[in-house]
């Protein structure tokens, strides 16, 4: 297997790249509630189940363990994926060979010791991209022999979902569930039907408020652009400022709210 092996200048510059990536393809992202940085200190094992509809939950990801987190974050991949783009394993990917007992055995060992030590690991345990309607969630059984390998080990859920508002780009939304921690000896199988359960919790609130359209929960974790077009954005700039007007930026800004009551 191809282990993490986490690169302080090569997450420094990934973290630019990021940043700048996210911002160019989306509006916004937004995090439930007040962004609170993790106790690096504490070292307890963390295990982070994310929900997997879309390619971009790897840098939603990412963003997410280098803002919010910290301390050493590492996340599995599929072996032929890693294989392919190696210079992962420098932000601390590391692979998974799903198709044989051998490359699971490997994948349990090493996660284990990844969490003892006080790492935190993300993963989507479903396994494959799945719709965020689609009910119930699975998992695939591996997670529940994983939390019952390491005592203690706090599993929190990680809701993400992408959603067209008032803006042209798309916006991001995060939710996280509260820690959950298994008594020792817990059955496997109970964990894993426990934690897909936590998991649709907090996709069921994330569609409820979207559904909504009810943002107030949210705060904004990263600014993004506004406009499909950096010279009209520029040119209404002028236009505003030479007409002493204030210049509304967002779309979102100039809607009316249809469901206000009229006199």
């Amino acid at each position: 297997m191809i282990p993490g092996r986490p690169s302080p200048a090569v997450m420094r510059f990934f973290d630019r790249y990021v940043d700048r990536y996210l911002r160019r393809q989306f509006h916004r992202v937004h995090l439930w509630g007040q962004p609170e940085r993790a106790d690096e200190a504490a070292r307890q094992p963390r295990l982070f189940v994310v929900s997997h509809t879309s390619w971009w939950d790897v840098l939603v990801g990412y963003v997410l363990a280098r803002r919010l987190v910290g301390g050493s974050n590492y996340a599995p991949m599929d072996e032929a994926q890693l294989v392919r783009y190696r210079i992962l394993s420098r932000l601390g990917v590391y692979s998974v060979d799903r198709g044989s007992t051998r490359g699971l055995r490997e994948f349990l060992a090493y996660t284990t010791s990844l969490l003892r030590e006080g790492g935190a690991v993300w993963i989507t345990p479903q396994g494959e991209f799945t719709s965020a309607r689609r009910r119930p969630i699975r998992f695939q059984s591996g997670i529940g022999h994983l939390v019952r390998r390491v005592n203690g080990v706090a599993v929190r859920p990680v809701a993400v979902a992408y959603e067209f508002l008032e803006e042209p780009r798309p916006e991001i939304f995060v939710k996280f569930g509260p820690p959950r921690v298994f008594p020792e000896g817990t059955d496997p199988r109970r964990v894993t039907f426990q934690l897909e359960r936590d998991l649709e919790a907090e996709m069921d609130a994330l569609d409820a408020v979207l559904v909504a359209r009810d943002l107030s929960p949210f705060t904004p974790l990263l600014e993004g652009r506004t406009s499909v077009s950096l010279v009209y954005d520029r040119v209404r700039r002028v236009r505003a400022w030479l007409r002493g007007m204030p210049d509304p930026a967002r779309h979102g800004d100039l809607v009316s709210d249809p469901r206000r009551s009229r006199p």
